[in-house]
């Protein structure tokens, strides 16, 4: 490359990957920044270039030049390592294994370029897709992007500022813990034990839909997070259910009637102000999810928020009857989930039938129900559950309950339709 300024090298139409990272390790920063540049520009608009980067040697020196002295030079190398990344799982862990993890928490927190804190967020979030990873990933990235960025965008604490934190470095962040939040036990109980995390996700979402932006980008990411960490809940954190002290025979509990309803409901006292995994089962983190099913459009939220109350209410006993009374009794939750019963996606479609199905197992709140579903259960709008067989078969079932608690309404809905709707269900017509 001696044999050319820098001004011939930059006007070469036909520049080649090749050359691009040979540029990477000139001691010329100029060169350095406009080898990574070239590769960012070249990788983005071609996926095949990717593989050539990597059977280049290319990785490893961008890498490297993560802790240039040089901002623009650091900036074009994190912009090039991001998409490099993107979807391409063997340059993950080539970035992994050259450093690139530490390298890109380091500088994520020391750097004063918001660019260059986007791209490097943007990196973390695209490489934790990867399984192998995660474990690596969650230990070293979580108390990072706690503690520097997700805590104090949400102004959480009051002892933290935002210090001009740029929203897509807390989109990518949530992103990346989005990811990490869908491994293994031993992951979900270190987010849930995380200092901050919980509460900051709890206030932004809360946040967000108080100024109207229930479909605010990031809103997503943080509800999947908390609908990830409700996940067998019961089981993995039972801490969160000490203060709910049966005074009875738990047997006789679990197979009581209305009056074991209302009496395992009033045993549940909740501090005024949750705290970390306690918000998880509060009745104001409750609050959010349905205040969330009552504004937002955006079908993968409200898919989330679905889903962690139908966490909250999967399993058989006190615990589900009383996080049932909570979503609707307390809450009257009812009006918010029907709608999602008519939706047109499936997803959406049965993560709702599965959550109505669990608060339809709690026998004191079936005769309520039934006045709400009965008539949605039985629409045209849920012809869609058609093509799902456990969606129809949750119906179903919820049908049945709830016509025989109180059967002087559901005589009303027992038609020759119905009955030969139902007859065509069990022939498979």
């Amino acid at each position: 490359m001696s044999l050319f300024s820098l001004h011939d090298v930059l006007s070469m139409a036909d520049l080649t990957l090749k050359e691009a990272v040979e540029f990477l390790s000139n001691p010329d920063e100029k060169y350095q920044q406009f080898g990574a540049s070239f590769i960012q520009q070249t990788t983005f608009n071609d996926e095949q270039s990717k593989q050539e980067v990597l059977l280049l040697g290319g990785i490893c020196p961008l890498v490297a030049l993560l802790s240039s002295s040089t901002s623009a030079v650091t900036q074009s190398a994190s912009a090039a390592l991001r998409n490099l990344v993107f979807r391409d799982h063997q340059n993950k862990l080539e970035v992994q294994q050259a450093g690139g993890l530490q390298q890109a928490l380091h500088f994520l927190t020391t750097t004063d370029c918001t660019m260059t804190q986007r791209h490097l967020a943007g990196l973390l979030w695209n490489m934790s897709s990867a399984d192998e990873l995660k474990e690596e990933i969650l230990a070293e990235a979580l108390p990072v992007l706690t503690e520097s960025i997700i805590v104090p965008f949400s102004s959480w604490s009051e002892s933290t500022n935002n210090h001009n934190i740029h929203p897509d470095v807390f989109y990518s962040a949530t992103g990346c813990l989005r990811n990490l939040s869908c491994a293994q036990q031993e992951q979900r109980k270190r987010m849930r034990e995380c200092n901050g995390l919980i509460d900051s996700l709890m206030m932004y979402v809360r946040s967000c839909v108080a100024e109207d932006k229930p479909d605010d980008k990031s809103v997503e990411n943080c509800v999947c997070i908390l609908h990830n960490l409700t996940y067998q809940l019961e089981e993995e954190a039972p801490q969160c259910f000490s203060r709910f002290h049966p005074t009875t025979d738990a047997s006789s509990v679990k197979n009581g009637g209305k009056n074991t309803d209302v009496f395992c409901c009033s045993l549940w006292e909740e501090d005024y102000n949750p705290v970390g995994v306690a918000w998880l089962t509060h009745s104001k983190g409750v609050q959010i999810y349905l205040n969330l099913l009552s504004s937002a459009q955006k079908d993968s939220t409200l898919e989330a928020c679905c889903g962690a109350l139908q966490n909250l209410t999967a399993n058989r006993g006190l615990v589900s009857i009383m996080m049932s009374h909570t979503i609707v009794q307390k809450l009257g939750g009812l009006q918010y989930i029907a709608p999602l019963l008519q939706s047109p996606n499936p997803g959406l479609q049965k993560t709702a039938m599965s959550l109505v199905g669990n608060l339809s197992r709690t026998i004191s709140m079936q005769s309520i129900m039934g006045k709400t579903y009965l008539s949605v259960l039985l629409s045209s709008g849920t012809k869609g559950m058609a093509n799902c067989d456990q969606t129809m078969a949750t119906a179903c079932h919820v049908l049945r309950s709830l016509i025989l608690a109180d059967t002087v309404t559901g005589r009303k809905f027992i038609t020759k339709h119905l009955v030969t709707s139902l007859a065509d269900l069990s022939e498979n017509r």
